[in-house]
């Protein structure tokens, strides 16, 4: 155990003298006039934000120890030692370090505790010495494996992406060993890894798994490739058809297939199976791939009226009608219920709620999933639609696929704005004459741009898990931050907090 003793109370904090002292137990600090009128405050947020400003603008880490040393929230103390640490080099950095990691465990809510392990993995992006840099990465980890899984699993899908390359291995393994939680949490490194590192060294870690967790993690590669439009060979859907499939699996990897030929490639190892034809088909249909699809329902009529009489075969070729159908675009039995009817919609809107999409790759079902909840909001609270970054496409085709996708028994609410040139599609930013002055919606926002304008706004949302770019931020005149408490949410619950604020603005 260690303190730091502070000594002097000069009018500027680079006089200060700090040392270090071996199990000690008592702090004796002595704050210079601007820190004690901070502190006594005690708005231990505010400080930490100080902190890391003055570090950004150069000035002595050591010098900032006491100002850390006056927060009384865990959180923030260690958060900010953290940061401190990460600035300086030698033992003293390691001291400190570890001195953060000590009030890391005063924690007590477990999700507020792995919340504190991802931003100090943020901090140690900038340590400079390489092994220094690596061990702090690895004690952070470390840290985080004691917790319940479910809050661990959380930690490496958010936080991976600050370990560095070297590592990425270290946290695939852990992943693999979560009993309940391993197909999510490795998923996460999937992402990154293809992004940084040699494909073959994962392709090859994957297909030493066993069991069904193989033939998943493997077809989730497959499908983040594709979108990545990185190609391997053999493909890794193909490794993950080697192994004896169970239908549950099978029906797994047909919903990650993009291509045509991943459908065929997947039927020829479900030949007898009627259930992973029918899910072919679906699939085949939603891709666009109309022979196959066709195909694929043939092959399963086949294998239907191949079975005897019974329970599951009466199942079968109603779903195989239902899929037909489906495929001829004519209406089930099974939905022939009223179809509801679209209330009124507003001839424009009084402001406008923005999509910026922050997916990478082809349109997808999160794309079309966040459009039909924006519009359903639009039309509910008089607002028009901006779509920002999304991938080039006619307005009917956006609908179809909108309709399909969703599932919905009717033309749907994007129908009507687009009816109504309540929706536009712009590039890279809106365009302000008609969309209203733009502002930036995030959980952080910069205190000098809170004061909205006059008028018809703008107000934009990030779509994915990592809200607008800070680019997109930076540029921005005006932020809003829906809390209060700085405080974030998913994309849905985002937009519709922000379409409900806005119909009252």
């Amino acid at each position: 155990m260690f303190d730091f003793i502070v000594c002097g109370c000069n009018k500027t904090s680079k006089n200060h003298k700090i040392i270090l002292k071996e199990e000690r137990t008592s702090l004796n600090l002595c704050f210079p006039p601007s820190y004690q009128r901070l502190a006594s405050k005690n708005h231990n947020p505010s400080i930490a934000r100080k902190i890391a400003r003055q570090i950004k603008r150069g000035e002595s880490p050591e010098g900032l120890i006491p100002l850390a040393q006056s927060i009384n929230d865990p959180y923030y103390h260690s958060l900010s030692l953290a940061s401190i640490s990460s600035s300086i080099n030698g033992k003293k950095s390691q001291k400190i370090f570890e001195l953060a990691l000590k009030e890391s465990n005063k924690v007590t809510q477990a999700w507020r505790k792995l919340e504190l392990l991802g931003e100090i993995s943020k901090s140690l992006k900038t340590v400079s010495d390489t092994n220094q840099r690596k061990r702090r990465f690895e004690e952070v980890l470390l840290l985080s494996l004691k917790e319940k899984e479910e809050q661990t699993k959380d930690f490496f899908v958010k936080y991976s992406k600050n370990y560095p390359d070297e590592l990425l291995g270290t946290l695939l393994s852990h992943t693999l060993e979560l009993k309940q939680y391993p197909f999510e949490s490795s998923k996460a490194i999937i992402r990154i890894w293809i992004k940084r590192k040699p494909i073959d060294q994962l392709v090859s870690r994957l297909s030493d798994i066993k069991g069904d967790l193989r033939a998943r993690l493997l077809g989730y590669l497959h499908f983040q490739l594709d979108k990545a439009r990185i190609q391997t060979n053999p493909t890794a859907l193909s490794l993950a058809l080697q192994s004896q499939n169970s239908e549950d699996i099978l029906r797994y990897l047909v919903r990650i297939c993009s291509s045509s030929s991943d459908l065929v490639e997947v039927a020829s190892v479900s030949s007898t199976s009627p259930s992973i034809m029918l899910a072919l088909t679906a699939r085949a249909d939603r891709k666009g791939f109309s022979n196959e699809a066709n195909k694929f329902a043939s092959n399963a009529k086949q294998l239907i009226e191949s079975l005897q009489s019974s329970d599951k075969k009466e199942k079968l070729l109603y779903k195989l009608k239902v899929t037909i159908d489906r495929l001829h675009g004519v209406d089930s039995p099974k939905s022939s219920k009223a179809v509801p009817e679209l209330s009124e919609v507003a001839k424009s809107g009084k402001h406008t709620l923005g999509l910026l999409n922050t997916y990478g790759g082809k349109w997808n079902h999160p794309h079309f999933k966040a459009i039909h909840k924006a519009a359903n909001l639009c039309s509910a609270f008089d607002l028009d639609l901006a779509l920002i970054g999304f991938p080039k496409v006619e307005s009917e085709k956006l609908m179809n696929e909108v309709k399909k996708e969703m599932r919905l028994p009717n033309e749907g609410y994007l129908s009507s704005l687009f009816s109504n040139q309540r929706v536009r599609f712009f590039d890279k930013d809106v365009d302000e004459s008609w969309a209203g002055s733009k502002v930036a919606t995030t959980a952080n926002p910069d205190a000098n741009k809170l004061e909205l304008p006059d008028g018809r706004l703008c107000m934009i949302v990030g779509l994915g898990p990592k809200g607008l770019p800070k680019s997109f931020l930076k540029a921005s005149n005006y932020h809003f931050e829906l809390t209060g408490s700085n405080i974030a949410f998913e994309t849905g619950t985002a937009m519709g907090s922000i379409a409900g604020h806005l119909h009252l603005m």
